[in-house]
């Protein structure tokens, strides 16, 4: 979380400098290769990495130490042998980059992160997300450090690309330092991929390809059906209402990476806990997102003209239309935590493909009609369809209805109305942006705090004593104070 705090606002003004040094094209331009990269890394992998986190976890928690080493020989190798020759297919066939540029993006963002992946995937393994943490905000200030001299110097969305590649290379190998020397070893010694764990494929192609069809549902892949079928600036004003909703979100995501290493151990060593955890991750999410609605959301909408030019006024209504989306989707976020901790990968991928088959044909049939706003509806669509049967299989297999779920997450639902109404009345002051920005934090905070308590929608004392437990002890009377606003008994 720390990292999160730390990292987002260092990313915001990075991404605001880009939007400035740019333009609206050529910030669509660099939206489009982070989204390839994103995307073809997940169709090469084959849900190796899933496959492993899970079923190292899981031995791991059991103490079956060897056979996790031997789990993480065989996935680098796979890696290395067939993961890194297909990526780098993918990228010299459709990256469309000069040649110098080209092969810095295949030493640094393929085989690079192919040779060393494997730590990363052990700090997972060995439930060691602190340090992952720690290593991604020492990363992460590094590389948005050298993304703002690369753009300030070159101004080419292909010389930031690569620069961010070979900057984010370097945490994958500090990764190496931190994990069990055992496993540091295995992973330094790659093996032929034969004979995985009973399970592994079945689970892990699955896996793979509902990831991929996830990344080109829930990440801004609108813009290769907008560069195809739109025009440029639609690219650039789609990609920054889409970031700036990750952006804000970003402190409720941060729950979800650590979730799936724990679950996957929880299920093994003690069952009857997961469903209580599983109510306890959800209402904690929700109140996050929530929180995050009303507070964030109206303020950065109204303040987007001013931080980033007339140019991009069009995207402040996307970002909140997008919010709403994103909001709920990590709100919902630990439910695939769960679903994984079931390996009910088969499940994953229809669900997936059903949301992806909407929100192509939607935005394939809208985008030519209605430019960037075909995008955003497309977008929120299929992520809404992910969400609503994602939940649904969740709910059968833990026997739960959707009433109790609804009042479980009481403040989120009732944050959602509150962050439009506030965003469009601000917008209607007549005063300068950043006093209407924060006229609507404070009046959204308030409003919505408020009704938490009407509807006993807060979280119960058993929640706040464990957020509480799990914050460094100087900001622990903090957190205590934050959390008694919106503490409340359960009403059902």
């Amino acid at each position: 979380m720390i990292h999160t705090v730390t990292g987002v606002p260092v990313a915001f003004f990075v991404n605001l400098l880009l939007a400035h040094a740019l333009g609206v094209v050529h910030y669509g331009r660099l939206a489009f290769l982070m989204t390839l990269m994103d995307v073809a890394t997940g169709i090469v992998a084959l849900g190796v990495t899933t496959g492993t986190i899970q079923f190292g976890a899981k031995a791991h928690a059991a103490g079956r130490r060897d056979e996790v080493r031997l789990l993480l020989s065989k996935a680098q190798g796979f890696r290395l042998l067939v993961a890194a020759p297909l990526l780098t297919v993918v990228v010299v066939l459709v990256a469309h980059v000069s040649t110098p540029m080209l092969l810095l993006a295949l030493v640094f963002g393929v085989w690079m992160p192919g040779f060393l992946d494997g730590a990363t995937t052990c700090l997972g393994i060995e439930n060691k997300t602190a340090w992952g943490a720690k290593i991604g905000m020492l990363v992460n200030l590094i590389m948005q450090a050298g993304v703002a001299i690369s753009v300030l110097i070159t101004h080419q969305a292909d010389v930031v690309w690569v620069t961010r590649l070979i900057l984010g290379a370097v945490g994958v190998g500090l990764a190496l330092l931190v994990i069990d020397p055992g496993y540091r070893s295995a992973v330094l010694r790659p093996s032929i991929p034969k004979g995985m764990p009973a399970g592994f494929w079945r689970f892990a192609i699955p896996t793979a390809l509902a990831g991929v069809v996830a990344t080109l549902v829930l990440s801004r892949t609108e813009v290769f059906f907008l560069a195809w079928l739109g025009d440029a600036a639609a690219v650039g004003y789609f990609a920054l209402a889409f970031g700036l909703a990750s952006h804000i979100f970003a402190p409720a995501q941060a729950l979800v990476g650590p979730l799936m290493p724990a679950i996957s151990g929880l299920r093994e060593v003690d069952v009857d806990s997961v469903k209580d955890a599983f109510w306890r991750t959800i209402r904690t999410s929700s109140l996050m997102v929530a929180a995050l609605c009303v507070v964030g959301v109206p303020a950065f909408a109204l303040l987007i003209p001013v931080l980033y030019g007339d140019a991009f006024s069009v995207s402040a209504p996307m970002f909140v239309a997008l919010s709403i989306s994103a909001g709920l989707l990590i709100a919902a976020g630990p439910v695939s935590a769960f679903v994984m901790g079931r390996l009910a990968a088969r499940a994953m991928l229809m669900i997936n493909l059903v949301a992806l088959a909407i929100d192509a044909g939607l935005a394939a049939s809208l985008i030519p009609v209605i430019g960037a706003w075909g995008a955003v509806l497309a977008n929120m669509s299929g992520a809404v369809t992910l969400l609503t049967l994602l939940v649904r299989a969740e709910l059968r297999a833990m026997a739960i209805s959707w009433r109790d779920l609804l009042g479980e997450v009481r403040s989120l639902v009732v944050a959602l109305p509150i962050c439009v109404l506030v965003w469009w009345a601000a917008g209607h002051l007549g005063l300068p942006a950043v006093v209407e920005a924060v006229i609507a934090g404070l009046v959204g905070t308030a409003a919505w705090v408020i009704v938490v308590r009407l509807v006993h929608g807060g979280v119960t004392e058993s929640d706040a004593r464990a957020l509480e437990r799990v914050v460094p002890p100087r900001g622990r009377a903090l957190v205590a104070r934050l959390l008694a606003s919106v503490v409340t008994k359960r009403k059902t």
